[in-house]
């Protein structure tokens, strides 16, 4: 047998686990997600800054259209592509009859 004290005392067995909540460890959580404040203000300050470079965009657009008709001599028209939908629509309207 061994002489001397034991330097430390035997566990029991079970007993030196805690509860998890005690532990700080929690499982997945029920329910949406929300974003924090800081994260919103982040997104509404891109989305007010992306309607502002459209706005801006669609400004020039319009002015450099406006000083183009002024020194032609044809009135000076914006053409924009078909839709798909419209497209379809249209030639399936016509009849070669």
């Amino acid at each position: 047998m061994a002489q001397g004290k034991q330097k430390f005392q035997a566990q029991k067995p079970g007993g030196g686990k805690k509860p998890a909540a005690a532990q700080g460890v929690r499982g997945p959580r029920k329910g949406g997600r929300t974003i924090a404040p800081k994260k919103a203000r982040v997104i509404q300050q891109q989305k007010l800054k992306k309607n502002l470079e459209v706005g801006i965009r669609k400004k020039i657009e319009h002015e450099v259209m406006m000083k183009a008709s002024t020194s032609m001599a044809k009135k000076l028209t914006v053409v924009k592509a078909p839709e798909k939908g419209a497209k379809k629509k249209g030639q399936s309207s016509k009849s070669p009859l």
